[in-house]
C-alpha cells in the first residue's frame, strides 16, 4: 500500500511538472487573455485589459489588449474623440495579424490623423450580434461621423432575424470564476478546450469550407432584414452617424484554377437594396478580393500554417479591407 501511494504521489508530481512544462509552451504559442461580459452591452464581452495575446494556431501574430480589453494600438480615454468606430467578430478583432496590421491600424494610417479608428470588433459578433449591441455602441463611444461593421454574409435565417428584431438574441457568455477561471489561466488546458471542444467556427465567425444556404421563407426573412437594417439606420441617424455595413465573403479556389466567393446572388442583392433603402452605406469587398486571387494569386484569409483561404482573415485581407472604407469615405465627402 505504501508502494501504492509513493507511485501515485510520483506520477502527481510529474503530471503537474508536465502541465507546468506544456504551459510554458503554449504561453508562446497559443494563449488568450479572459473575457468578462461587457457591461456596458456595446459587445457582449471584452477580453482583460492590458493582456498579452499569442497566437501561433492560425498566422503568428502577437499583441496586448489595451485598458479597454480591445485590440487597439493605444488605449482608450472616456469622452476621446472617435470618427470611426469598428466592429465585427473575430476577423476585425485581428488577433491573427500583427496589431499594426489590422483594418484598425491600417485606417488610421490611411487617415493618417484626419480620422481616428477605434476597434471594438469581438469574436463571435457575427452581424446579427453586432447589430444587437449597436445602440450600446453608440452610446458608449459616440463616434462623431461613421461606425463600420464587418458582416461574413448576407445569407440569414429567418429565426436569427426575428429575435434581433424582437430584441432577444441570446448573450454569448463568460464562463469565468472559480475553478473554470483558474482552469482557463493554464495555456494548454485552454488551447486543447479550443481545439477540441470549442466550436470555433460558429463561435469566431470562421466560413467552413463547404457552407449551406438557410433554407428560409424568402418573403418573410427579407421583411424582417429591412426592420433590422432600417432600425439600426435610424439609430444610427439619432446619433449623427453614418453606418456602413462591409461584406468580406471567403474566396474558394475552384477545380479550374479560378476563383468565386459562393454568394447567393439574390441574397446579395436582397441585402444590398435593404441597405439603400435604410440609408447605410454597403461595402462589397467580392471583387478586390476576387482580384487579389487573380492577380496576386493569394487569398484574404488563412496563413502559412492554415488551409489556404480558410480561417482567419490575414494582412492582405486587412489591407483590402481598410482600403475599401477609406476610399469609400473619402468619394462621399469629397
Amino acid at each position: 500500500m505504501k508502494k501504492f501511494f509513493t507511485w501515485i504521489g510520483k506520477a502527481a508530481v510529474a503530471g503537474a511538472a508536465a502541465l507546468l512544462l506544456l504551459c510554458l509552451w503554449c504561453s508562446f504559442y497559443y494563449n488568450v487573455p479572459i473575457h468578462y461580459t461587457n457591461e456596458s452591452g456595446a459587445t457582449e464581452y471584452k477580453w482583460e485589459s492590458h493582456k498579452f495575446f499569442r497566437k501561433g494556431t492560425e498566422g503568428f501574430a502577437f499583441g496586448r489588449t489595451n485598458n479597454d480589453g480591445f485590440n487597439n494600438l493605444r488605449d482608450y480615454t472616456p469622452g476621446e474623440q472617435i470618427d470611426i468606430l469598428l466592429m465585427g467578430s473575430s476577423h476585425m478583432e485581428g488577433m491573427n495579424v500583427q496589431p499594426e496590421e489590422n483594418t484598425a491600424a491600417v485606417l488610421n494610417r490611411l487617415f493618417a490623423g484626419e480620422k481616428y479608428t477605434y476597434n471594438i470588433g469581438t469574436s463571435g459578433h457575427t452581424l446579427i450580434y453586432c447589430l444587437s449591441n449597436l445602440e450600446a455602441a453608440l452610446d458608449t463611444y459616440a463616434p462623431g461621423s461613421y461606425v463600420v461593421i464587418e458582416s461574413r454574409t448576407v445569407s440569414f435565417e429567418t429565426e436569427e432575424l426575428e429575435k434581433l428584431v424582437e430584441g432577444t438574441v441570446p448573450p454569448i457568455p463568460s464562463r469565468t470564476g472559480g475553478l473554470v477561471e483558474l482552469l482557463q489561466r493554464a495555456p494548454y488546458l485552454r488551447l486543447i478546450y479550443t481545439k477540441y471542444m470549442k466550436d470555433t467556427a460558429q463561435e469566431s465567425g470562421v466560413a467552413t469550407e463547404n457552407p449551406v444556404a438557410p433554407q428560409n421563407d424568402g418573403a418573410r426573412m427579407q421583411e424582417l432584414l429591412y426592420c433590422a437594417l432600417d432600425a439600426a439606420a435610424e439609430s444610427c441617424r439619432a446619433h449623427g452617424v453614418q453606418p456602413i455595413i462591409v461584406y468580406d465573403p471567403t474566396v474558394y479556389a475552384e477545380s479550374d484554377g479560378s476563383g468565386s466567393t459562393h454568394t447567393d446572388p439574390q441574397a446579395l442583392a436582397s441585402f444590398r437594396a435593404g441597405c439603400e433603402q435604410a440609408g447605410i452605406l454597403f461595402v462589397d469587398l467580392t471583387d478586390s478580393y476576387l482580384a487579389l486571387y487573380r492577380e496576386g494569386h493569394k487569398f484574404p484569409y488563412g496563413f502559412a500554417n492554415t488551409t489556404p483561404g480558410m480561417g482567419h482573415m490575414n494582412r492582405w485581407g486587412h489591407r483590402l479591407f481598410a482600403q475599401a472604407v477609406y476610399q469609400t469615405i473619402k468619394e462621399m465627402e469629397g
